[in-house]
């Protein structure tokens, strides 16, 4: 079975090459302890008042699982998510992939989403997060989205670990992974899945009894659409509450125009 790199948060031009060259890799000491058991403390009573297999938004077929919850407008449910949207590692990846190689002016998130993945979950369908931008996927050979997927529980191969194929933002449109290139993203917590928006990948199954819990964001070129309208998932109130470097991530400028994106 393929495998990812386990790379220290702090070798920043290792995770980069890791991601160019395998399309993905985990990155290790992301997050702290404290910063991952405030962040489900947050979250527990919005998880607690939702039914397994349904969302806020009212997304819900076969693709997001009967045993999952999936929460968005994080950033009314927690202060903290400040401090994960803004993470020193995940800054840098998303501005020398987009800013520094000319591909884009600025960086900008376009979502955030609380997944939980309950027992007897089974395995997702394969998929690319670029492709909800399918017109301008694959129009050059740059990506247009990077992604971390934060552990705030361990991620084990039986509790739900992200299925990965490396190598595979390189393949034709078409191709489907044998097995044996498959890969499990089994990690501790506080560390974070890197992965481009090409790599194919879904969530694991979940056969432990206990929930796998991870928490996604993903970057994208600035002149993309996001696929997460922040003003409406949350209060906002508490998006104008942010720190400027917050704001603009989230796309919310002092007189509400962007020029040039």
């Amino acid at each position: 079975m393929a495998a990812l790199r386990e790379i220290d948060h702090q070798q920043v031009d290792d995770i980069l090459a890791a991601v160019e060259t395998d399309g993905a890799c985990i990155a290790l000491n992301v997050l702290p302890g404290e910063l991952c058991d405030g962040l489900l403390h947050d979250f527990q009573p919005h998880l607690d008042a939702l039914p397994w297999g349904e969302d806020e938004l009212g997304y819900r077929d076969d693709f997001y699982g009967a045993s999952t919850k999936r929460l968005h407008g994080l950033f009314s449910k927690s202060t903290r998510m400040e401090a994960v949207l803004t993470n020193r590692l995940f800054l840098t990846l998303a501005n020398r992939m987009f800013v520094d190689t000319g591909i884009s002016r600025d960086i900008r998130l376009s979502n955030t989403e609380l997944m939980v993945l309950n027992q007897d979950q089974d395995v997702q369908v394969f998929h690319t997060d670029a492709g909800s931008w399918h017109r301008v996927q694959h129009q050059e050979q740059n990506e247009i989205l990077i992604s971390a997927n934060c552990a705030l529980t361990d991620f084990t191969a039986t509790n739900g670990a992200t299925r990965v194929v490396p190598g595979s933002h390189r393949w034709e449109k078409d191709r489907t992974p044998r097995e044996d290139e498959v890969c499990l993203a089994v990690m501790p917590r506080g560390s974070a899945l890197i992965y481009a928006g090409n790599v194919i990948h879904s969530g694991g199954a979940n056969r432990e009894a206990e929930a796998r819990v991870g928490l996604y964001l993903g970057y994208i070129v600035s002149w993309l659409r996001p696929i997460e309208n922040q003003l409406v998932t949350n209060e906002p109130g508490d998006i104008f509450s942010l720190s400027d470097q917050a704001r603009r991530l989230l796309d919310v400028s002092p007189g509400g125009f962007t020029v040039i994106a």
